[in-house]
């Protein structure tokens, strides 16, 4: 780092998905020697499984690292949990003594944000991610611009993880533009060979020829998983040889595992079962895998049923290992998917259509080939790594 720039301190409520990835690589890059930084962490902690272990194993590499994590610092609008987080940030902040803040989604944006102000800290960048008036509507998507706007006015920048994100920050009127700065997100280099089709599928305990469409997600609202089965369930009426695999964990998995269960309709069921009577295993749940990144060389197609996005990881991780995508046509997603060309786009909240692009897919063998090397090249020319930190290390 060529600046006088010592301490970086970052602020993250949301330690899980994609965040948690975007995060860790942040810690990962900037800790290395040749940076020169001191980094410390004001996080919340939705107790996702691996977060606390894989922090504890870069401090023990980076000692410089410091981090505290405060109970108070969750999600959901909490107005007195919610000034505790609040007190507990400005606290961290005056001990850490920060040159720069830097603030990543809508919780910690905003109380990160208003702490460093209070403080008079005036070095502070916002990476938003999902912006909240992205996926809210009417009353409550305008307060949420006023807060964003607020919050705005205490960020010297506020980083847009894609070109549709910023176009879309900029008609809402949310701040100047030369505040609005475009880093793509990425993913780094893999430091061991990715799984071998077969390996991944031996793993899933899936044969060679079987035609397997997947889905790797949080179990969450915003990934539109209940959109999902019901497309698979209208592609195993048509195709009914089609194995699904959804994989992660989430608020949403028991009632996922219910619905799966109960509502796939019977005349699927029916033609789904063997003499075995195993109908059920044509759409099989795995829930959390740590391993999940070595997971998409199983798929013949991956499937993205967002409603809303930033710029999705998921989609950068399968298209690098040659899986073409069906992703739904929202901000992010349509930034990485060359429809027709890499991928199919289809209507958001639409299972018929995502359907039948899964099924335009599996049907042509050659597409299928053709879009998964296009989409492995797309994403190794245009969503680098390298330019990722670089974006970041100029920002600071």
């Amino acid at each position: 780092m060529k600046s006088g720039i010592k301490r970086l301190c970052y602020i993250c409520e949301a330690t899980e998905g994609g965040v948690r990835k975007h995060l860790l690589d942040l810690l990962r890059v900037f800790l290395r020697d040749e940076e020169g930084l001191e980094i410390s962490c004001i996080l919340g902690d939705r107790g996702e499984a691996g977060f606390r272990a894989e922090l504890e194993s870069i401090k023990a590499a980076h000692p410089q690292l410091r981090y505290e994590f405060l109970p108070d610092f969750q999600r959901e609008i909490r107005p007195l949990k919610d000034w505790r987080a609040y007190r507990g940030i400005k606290r961290c902040l005056r001990e850490f003594n920060p040159d720069i803040v830097h603030t990543h989604s809508s919780k910690a944006g905003f109380l990160g944000r208003e702490a460093a102000r209070a403080l008079g800290l005036c070095n502070v960048i916002h990476t938003a991610h999902v912006f909240p008036f992205q996926w809210s509507s009417g009353l409550r998507a305008r307060l949420f611009l006023a807060l964003e706007r607020r919050a705005a006015s205490a960020s010297r920048a506020i980083v847009c993880v894609s070109e549709s994100q910023r176009e879309d920050a900029l008609k809402r009127g949310l701040c100047a533009a030369t505040k609005l700065i475009v880093v793509r997100n990425a993913i780094p280099p893999e430091t061991v060979a990715p799984l071998s089709r077969e390996e991944a599928r031996s793993r899933l305990n899936l044969s060679d020829g079987a035609r397997v469409v997947g889905m790797v997600a949080r179990l969450a609202p915003q990934k539109g998983v209940g959109v999902f089965l019901r497309a698979a369930a209208e592609v195993l009426r048509a195709r009914p040889e089609t194995i699904f695999v959804l994989i992660g964990g989430g608020p949403l998995e028991s009632e996922m595992r219910e619905r799966v269960r109960t509502t796939l309709p019977l005349t699927t069921a029916r033609s789904l079962s063997n003499a075995k009577g195993e109908g059920e295993q044509r759409f099989r749940m795995l829930g959390f895998r740590a391993d999940a990144e070595a997971l998409y060389a199983a798929f013949d197609v991956l499937v993205l049923s967002s409603l809303y996005e930033g710029l999705p990881y998921v989609l950068l991780e399968a298209m690098s290992r040659g899986v073409p995508v069906v992703a739904t046509d929202v901000l992010g997603s349509r930034d990485v998917v060359a429809d027709g060309e890499t991928g199919l786009l289809a209507r958001v909240n639409d299972p018929s259509d995502i359907a039948a692009k899964i099924i335009e897919l599996l049907d042509d063998p050659e597409k299928l080939k053709r879009l998964g090397s296009a989409a492995k090249k797309r994403v190794a020319s245009e969503f680098s790594f390298d330019e990722f930190v670089r974006g970041h290390r100029e920002l600071y």
